[in-house]
């Protein structure tokens, strides 16, 4: 028990020497906040959009000015030798103003959104992972999901492009886990066109199954498909009913490799706004899901505020398919 406690102590110390040497780094708090979480958010999001506005007013407003000073100076160039030295000075002036503007405010903008994100980032998902279970959890927001990683789940197939953000790494129940945001692309129509693949939440985590090959649980809306699963065509649904499908080898038995309560837990997983779609994939030793969500989830508010309603749909999520993944 010594050892034990020791090694959990210099745990606990590289946490908190990472959070006060890295500001990348967000480690996500189990004590409840002063304020909801959505209340923080919108101070945020009122702040970044009132820069962005003063920003692009002033902008706007230096712009003309530029365009009239330039046009005046080339009035002034073809009025005589004295025309010339105006023009050329004011041509002059205004260049080097816009350069040192340039450098005054470059950062302005990048640093406001860097703040907001991070602080966004924070306030959501303290109030997401502040259950049962979860422990140690805590962002690099540096950290990006690859591609080929990606790719190698075999959901989706012809991805060309990816983008994620927000990468959450913790425990649940003593397993480490991932769960971020991500979007995948593949090659459009037109010439260097990109068309979306799927964009929502990526989870994985190591599993104790023993099996052959690989699974994939379909589970979607009653009114239409939604990002669905396009990597099985070496697969064939072995279960399927109107709003879930199993997919595997031919040949193969998800009841007996999966079980029997797992595959009616998700059976009981219900796609409703913000939840679109869910694909999960089973391997030996790994599971990934696909989790698709609507634009009051999947985009982080700007214009618009929070909405608080959606997020707590994705924490009731996030607590039911750990729940009935875990184990498994």
């Amino acid at each position: 028990m010594k050892k034990k406690n020791e090694v959990e102590t210099k745990e606990n110390e590289n946490v908190t020497s990472e959070t006060v040497s890295d500001p990348n780094i967000i480690v996500l708090s189990k004590e409840e906040p002063e304020k909801p979480f959505d209340e923080v958010v919108e101070e945020g999001r009122k702040n970044i959009f009132k820069v962005y506005r003063t920003t692009s007013t002033r902008n706007n407003i230096i712009m003309v000015l530029v365009v009239a000073i330039f046009i005046g100076a080339f009035i002034a160039i073809t009025r005589g030798t004295i025309g010339q030295i105006i023009g050329w000075v004011l041509v002059g002036v205004t260049i080097a103003g816009l350069v040192t503007y340039y450098l005054l405010t470059r950062n302005l903008y990048p640093n406001t959104s860097k703040k907001y994100f991070m602080t966004f980032w924070k306030s959501t998902n303290d109030y997401l992972f502040n259950q049962e279970k979860f422990e140690d959890c805590r962002i690099d927001s540096t950290e990006r999901y690859q591609l080929a990683d990606i790719v190698a789940d075999r959901v989706y197939k012809d991805a060309i492009d990816i983008a994620s953000r927000n990468i959450v790494r913790g425990n649940y129940n003593g397993k480490t886990f991932a769960f971020g945001e991500l979007a995948l692309y593949k090659a459009g129509a037109k010439k260097r066109s990109r068309e979306v693949i799927f964009v929502g939440r990526h989870l994985s985590f190591n599993n104790d199954l023993v099996i052959e090959g690989r699974y994939v649980v379909n589970i979607r809306k009653a009114d239409k498909p939604f990002d669905v699963a396009n990597d099985i065509d070496d697969l064939v649904p072995l279960i399927e009913t109107n709003l879930f499908t199993v997919y595997g080898s031919e040949g193969s038995n998800p009841e007996k490799d999966l079980g029997k309560d797992l595959l009616n837990n998700l059976k009981s997983i219900e796609c409703k706004e913000p939840l679109l779609n869910v694909n999960i994939v089973f391997w030996h030793k790994r599971t990934a899901c696909y989790l698709s969500y609507d634009d009051s989830i999947v985009a982080i508010p700007f214009e618009h505020p929070i909405n608080p309603a959606a997020y707590a749909s994705l924490k009731k999520n996030i607590a039911d398919i750990f729940a009935i993944l875990e184990g498994k």
